[in-house]
């Protein structure tokens, strides 16, 4: 199971296996599925903001507000800072691009 999340995460988010490896088992089985089920949303949203005149500050918010409403909307309950995480990853991912 590590392995296929590894996997998920290191395409989803362009983050090194290596990292991947670290961080994960420091998260409970728990939180990196919830990890898992946000980013897609968390990479769309922070898409959806890259071109915007906000502040980062603003993005930030407006991101996290927008994604915590999504993912209710999914049925996915997740503290703060997973949102947080998820959100932190996609910026990464869209600074690659």
């Amino acid at each position: 199971m590590k392995s296929i999340v590894v996997k998920a995460l290191a395409l989803l988010t362009g983050a090194s296996k290596s990292v991947l490896n670290f961080i994960l088992p420091i998260l409970k089985d728990s939180t990196s599925k919830l990890l898992a089920d946000l980013l897609p949303i968390a990479l769309e949203v922070v898409t959806s903001f890259a071109q915007s005149n906000k502040t980062s500050e603003e993005k930030r918010k407006a991101a996290f507000a927008r994604i915590e409403t999504a993912a209710k909307a999914r049925g996915i309950e997740a503290a703060n800072s997973v949102i947080n995480l998820a959100i932190e990853l996609a910026v990464q991912k869209s600074k690659e691009k």
